[in-house]
């Protein structure tokens, strides 16, 4: 029998927690969605998440640099000097091939263009520059 998959979110920004569930049998699946409700472990995942997301904003408050790329950092410190955080680089507004960055509550966008991981092609979206974990960070405006 087929394998049946359902995919829960927490809420509907790009940094939401994911639990997918999956089973061989409705009957299965009605079992094991029951159980993860009254076992706990959707607190236990919640504890988890807002753990993590305090992590971020502490580590953005501390300044903390976020990683590119497994050992490369953005606006490295050089001989050892401190500097102030900065925003994340990108295209200035006036040079995307999309027009002008919208804005957000917390400034102007980002403009991101990233390969898909399944499938050719890329996918562009405008980002929210608030730090990443910020609870109210603003989702993904994808550009079609």
């Amino acid at each position: 029998m087929p394998e049946i998959s359902v995919t829960m979110k927490a809420h509907a920004g790009h940094d939401a927690s994911w639990v997918v569930v999956k089973a061989g049998s409705l009957t299965e699946l009605v079992d094991v969605l029951d159980g993860y409700g009254r076992s706990g472990v959707s607190a236990l995942i919640g504890e988890a998440v807002t753990a993590l997301r305090a992590e971020e904003i502490l580590g953005a408050q501390l300044g903390a640099r976020p990683v590119t790329h497994p050992g490369q950092y953005d606006n490295a410190p050089q001989n050892g000097a401190q500097s102030a955080p900065q925003a994340p680089s990108g295209p200035p507004a006036e040079q995307t091939p999309y027009g002008n960055a919208p804005t957000c509550p917390h400034g102007t966008k980002r403009f991101l263009e990233k390969p898909y991981k399944n499938k050719p092609g890329t996918w562009k979206a405008w980002a929210c520059p608030a730090p990443q974990g910020t609870p109210d960070a603003c989702s993904l405006e994808f550009i079609r």
